[in-house]
């Protein structure tokens, strides 16, 4: 039992010394070379619809309840800020559309606030304006809406 507790000193006594002779005293820390910087996100980018409806690159979704966006071509996607161009389509007016084609204009969408989640991320904020000013007066206001996120 004594050889125990002896070498037991023993091996802590050099684990002790490794410790302490580690740092240079006196010198604090040094820096060599820039900050790393922001790892860019590698794993999928999704967008969640009015439903909760995941979607990558949508070409068609709904962003509220009544406003779907078509058409939609995107840039940048993945990025903290990704924007496309597409068209708002109103499909209230039902049968009794002009011509039988539901109601549209064009506009440019911007989804930002990319958030993280376990495996794969998600844009929480999206806007959205029309290319040509002003928006027609049946449009819904869209210049800012909040998107469901997944809990973490």
């Amino acid at each position: 039992m004594a050889l125990r507790r002896s070498a037991l000193c023993a091996s802590l006594a050099g684990l002790l010394a490794c410790l302490t002779g580690c740092g240079v005293p006196g010198d604090g820390a040094r820096v060599e070379g820039p900050a790393p910087t922001r790892v860019p996100w590698t794993g999928p980018v999704y967008v969640l619809d009015w439903g909760s409806k995941p979607h990558e690159r949508p070409d068609l979704m709904n962003l509220t309840d009544y406003t779907t966006l078509d058409w939609m071509r995107w840039r940048d996607w993945g990025s903290p800020r990704t924007t496309a161009t597409g068209y708002v389509m109103d499909f209230s007016c039902g049968s009794g559309c002009p011509d039988e084609e539901p109601r549209s204009y064009q506009v440019e969408i911007v989804l930002s606030g990319l958030v993280k989640r376990q495996y794969a991320a998600y844009y929480s904020h999206a806007s959205v304006t029309p290319v040509h000013r002003p928006a027609p007066d049946w449009a819904e206001d869209v210049s800012g809406v909040p998107l469901r996120v997944p809990k973490p």
